[in-house]
C-alpha cells in the first residue's frame, strides 16, 4: 500500500508520476487539506532513473504534428532524452540520409534533447495487393508528371476505373506511388452486379462515421481496413472511398447498409462487465509551492472560472482538486455496481510543453475516453490525438466554439454564450402579452451577445392573442437611461425587462432604480448567470422584484440527490461544497457530473457512444445535458435552467431551456 500526503495549506511537491486507478480499490487523496486517503495503484516514473537510462534506449514515438514545405510533406519531431539518430529515423521508417538532406544544420552524433528535426514522409509503399488475383492488374508505378488521366488514356481505361481500383488516388496521385489497373474487361465493369465479384466492398465515407462504426456493419476488425487502406494513416474523411475486404463472400449483402452508418447501430446497453481505459487530465499544479505569486487576472475568467483578484493567492490547482474529488465520487458510485476503470491522472498545470508530452504518453496508453485538459491551448493539442485515435475528448470548462467545429471527438459541457440568448429567447417566445425591453451594457461581449438575441428574436418576435408582435425595443444601460426609466417603462402592460450585462456596478444601481418603481411599474426582470455570485446588490431586491436568471447549472440544495452528494462529501472529504461559479456550477459537483455521465456513457454503449447520447442513463445534480452535434465537429451541449428568486427568499427552478434554435 502506498500512501500520497499533500497539502494546499503550506509547501509540497508532487512527485513527477502519473497514477492508474483500479476502480475496485479507489480511496480518493485530498489536495486541499492535509490528506491521508490511501490509494491502491499502480505507480509509474515519468522520468527514468538516470542510472537507468544509460542502459535502455529510449522509445521513439512518432509525432503527429506535420508541416509542408516547399510541397513536400514533413514530421516535426522533438528529440527526447536517450533518442539516438539512427532509431527516430528507424522509427520513422526513412532512412538517416533523407533526415540528413532535410536538416542540414544538425549533427546527427550530438543530438540535444528538444531539439526539433524534420522527418521527410517516407514514400508510400506498394499500395495494398489483391490478393489471390494481383495476376490480373498492372501495377503501375507513377512517374513525375503522371496523372490519372493520362494514365486513362495510356491503359485505355476510364478515371472512374482507377478510381474504383485505387480510391486514395482521389486525393491526388505522386510520384512512386503505385496504381493498379485492371487488364480484363469485365473488370472494368462497376455496375454493381460486377463489383460483386471484387475481393471488396466499397464504402464511401459519411459525416459521423467512424471506423469502428464501419467495421461492425461489414463484419470485419479495423485492422482489416487499415491494411487495406493505407491512405488512412491521414484520418478518415468525408468523401473518401474505402476498401472494405470481402472475409466471406458468400455472407448475406451488405450493400444496402452503406447508404449512412453513422446511426445504424443500435443503442443496446452491453451487459458483459468489461474494463475501460480513462485519461483525468487537470492542472493541479502539484509541483508548485503555495508561496508562489497568484495568477494573472485573466487567467482563469477564459474557461468560466473566474476568481477574484483578491483571492487568488494560494488557490493555484484547488478547484481542480474539488472537480477531482467529484470525479471520484462518481467513480465510486459506479464501482459499487461492479464497473472497473484504469484511470491514469494527468497534472497538466498550465504548461503546453507538458501536455505534448502526456499527449505521447496517452498515444501508448491509448484510453477509451479523455476528461480534460481545462485551458484551450491543451484541449487544441490533446484533441488533434483524440481525432488521430478515434476516442473521445471532453472537455470540461471551455467554451471556445472552435475547438469543438472542427473536432468530431470533442465534447464541450459548458454550453456557449450564443446558446445563452437562443434559450432565452424560445423562453420569451411563449409569452403573448407584454412589452420587450432589451438593455445591454457598452463592453464589447454584452452588445455581441445582446446583438446575437436580438437578431434571433426578432426573426421570429411573440405576438398576442390576434397574431400581432409584441412591443419591443432596446437601450443601452447608463445614467441616462436610469434618469428617463419612468418613460421607458408602461403602468398599464408587464415590462419583460431582458438585461445583458456582467457589469456587477452597473446592473446594481438598475436594479435599485427598478425596486423603487416596482410598485407603480410591473416587471420582470430577465437576468445573466453571473448574478447569482454577486455580493453588493441588495439580495431583498432580487427577491422582491422576483428576478429570473438563465444559467447552465443550478444546485438545488432542498433536492434528495444533492443531500446524499453533500453528505458522502463530508464523510469522504471532511466538508461540503458550496462555493458556486459564476456559471451556476460547484467544482466538486461538476466533476460528480461530468464522470458519472461520460462513464456510464462509456459503460453502456462502449468509446462510440455519440449515437447514444439521449438514451444514457445518468442522474445529475446540476443539470440534464443536452449535446447537439456542431456541424462536421463535435459535441455541445445546449441546456440551460431557468431559476426565480421567490418573495419568500426561496430559489426555485423554474424551466429547462435549450440552446438550440428553433425556426
Amino acid at each position: 500500500m502506498t500512501e500520497c500526503h499533500s497539502s494546499l495549506r503550506g509547501s509540497f511537491v508532487f512527485p513527477p508520476i502519473f497514477i492508474t486507478f483500479e476502480a475496485k480499490e479507489i480511496k480518493s487523496f485530498r489536495l486541499k487539506h492535509i490528506i491521508g486517503y490511501s490509494v491502491v495503484i499502480q505507480f509509474f516514473l515519468l522520468f527514468s532513473l538516470p542510472a537507468l537510462s544509460q542502459f535502455e534506449p529510449a522509445d521513439v514515438v512518432r509525432s503527429q504534428e506535420r508541416t509542408m514545405i516547399n510541397g513536400k510533406i514533413y514530421y516535426i519531431h522533438t528529440v527526447q532524452k536517450g533518442q539516438t539518430f539512427y532509431s527516430i529515423c528507424k522509427a520513422y521508417g526513412v532512412t538517416q540520409e533523407d533526415v540528413r538532406r532535410a536538416n542540414p544544420e544538425i549533427d546527427p552524433a550530438y543530438l540535444k534533447e528538444g531539439l526539433a528535426i524534420r522527418i521527410p514522409e517516407s514514400k508510400p509503399k506498394v499500395a495494398a495487393a489483391y490478393p489471390e488475383n494481383r495476376e490480373d492488374f498492372y501495377a503501375h508505378t507513377v512517374k513525375k508528371g503522371q496523372t490519372v488521366y493520362s494514365l486513362s488514356k495510356k491503359y485505355n481505361v476510364s478515371e472512374e476505373v482507377i478510381y474504383h481500383y485505387n480510391p486514395w488516388a482521389r486525393e491526388g496521385i505522386q510520384a512512386d506511388q503505385t496504381l493498379w489497373i485492371p487488364r480484363k474487361k469485365e473488370m472494368m465493369d462497376l455496375t454493381e452486379t460486377a463489383r460483386a465479384n471484387d475481393l471488396f466492398f466499397y464504402y464511401s465515407v459519411k459525416e459521423k462515421d467512424t471506423l469502428f462504426a464501419i467495421a461492425r456493419v461489414y463484419g470485419v476488425e479495423v485492422a482489416d481496413i487499415i491494411d487495406a487502406n493505407p491512405e488512412l494513416k491521414d484520418g478518415l474523411k468525408p468523401g473518401n472511398v474505402l476498401k472494405i475486404p470481402r472475409i466471406s463472400p458468400a455472407s448475406q449483402d451488405l450493400t444496402d447498409n452503406t447508404d449512412s452508418i453513422a446511426g445504424s447501430e443500435p443503442c443496446q446497453i452491453s451487459g458483459e462487465p468489461v474494463t475501460h481505459n480513462v485519461a483525468l487530465m487537470l492542472p493541479f499544479f502539484a509541483e508548485f509551492s503555495m508561496e508562489e505569486a497568484a495568477l494573472p487576472a485573466d487567467t482563469l475568467t477564459e474557461e468560466g472560472t473566474y476568481v477574484p483578484a483578491q483571492k487568488q493567492e494560494g488557490l493555484r490547482g484547488r478547484n481542480f482538486a474539488e472537480f477531482y474529488e467529484g470525479f471520484m465520487l462518481a467513480l465510486d458510485s459506479l464501482k459499487s455496481t461492479g464497473y472497473s476503470v484504469t484511470l491514469h491522472v494527468k497534472d497538466t498545470e498550465r504548461d503546453t510543453l507538458k501536455v505534448k508530452k502526456i499527449v505521447k504518453e496517452l498515444s501508448i496508453e491509448q484510453p477509451d475516453l479523455i476528461i480534460g485538459p481545462v485551458y484551450s491551448e491543451a484541449v487544441s493539442i490533446t484533441g488533434r490525438l483524440a481525432r488521430y485515435q478515434e476516442v473521445n475528448l471532453v472537455s470540461p470548462l471551455s467554451t471556445r466554439h472552435q475547438l469543438v467545429n472542427s473536432n468530431p471527438n470533442v465534447f464541450q459541457v459548458i454550453p456557449s454564450r450564443q446558446a445563452e440568448g437562443i434559450a432565452l429567447a424560445n423562453y420569451l417566445r411563449s409569452y403573448k402579452k407584454g412589452r420587450l425591453i432589451l438593455i445591454r451594457s457598452t463592453d464589447s461581449t454584452s452588445m455581441s451577445n445582446s446583438w446575437q438575441f436580438k437578431k434571433y428574436l426578432l426573426g421570429s418576435m411573440p405576438t398576442d392573442s390576434l397574431g400581432k408582435p409584441l412591443y419591443f425595443k432596446d437601450y443601452r444601460l447608463n445614467d441616462s437611461l436610469l434618469t428617463v426609466l419612468t418613460k421607458v417603462l408602461s403602468k398599464d402592460d408587464n415590462n419583460l425587462i431582458i438585461v445583458f450585462s456582467d457589469s456587477e456596478a452597473d446592473v446594481s444601481r438598475l436594479v435599485s432604480r427598478l425596486y423603487t418603481m416596482a410598485l407603480l411599474y410591473p416587471v420582470k426582470l430577465f437576468g445573466m448567470p453571473s448574478w447569482q455570485t454577486w455580493k453588493t446588490i441588495d439580495v431583498n431586491y432580487l427577491h422582491s422584484l422576483e428576478l429570473f436568471l438563465i444559467t447552465p447549472f443550478f444546485t438545488d440544495y432542498s433536492s434528495p440527490a444533492v443531500k446524499r452528494f453533500l453528505l458522502r462529501s463530508r464523510e469522504a472529504y471532511g466538508y461540503e461544497p458550496y462555493e458556486i461559479s459564476t456559471l451556476g456550477y460547484n467544482f466538486c459537483m461538476l466533476g460528480y457530473d461530468i464522470g458519472f455521465y461520460f462513464l456510464s456513457a462509456l459503460r453502456q454503449y462502449g468509446k462510440n457512444f455519440q449515437q447514444c447520447l439521449d438514451q444514457v442513463e445518468a442522474n445529475q445534480l446540476l443539470t440534464r445535458y443536452h449535446f447537439v452535434k456542431s456541424g462536421a465537429g463535435g459535441f455541445v451541449n445546449s441546456s440551460f435552467v431557468l431559476i426565480q428568486y421567490k418573495k419568500d427568499f426561496s430559489v426555485e427552478k423554474v424551466a429547462t431551456l435549450d440552446g438550440e434554435p428553433v425556426y
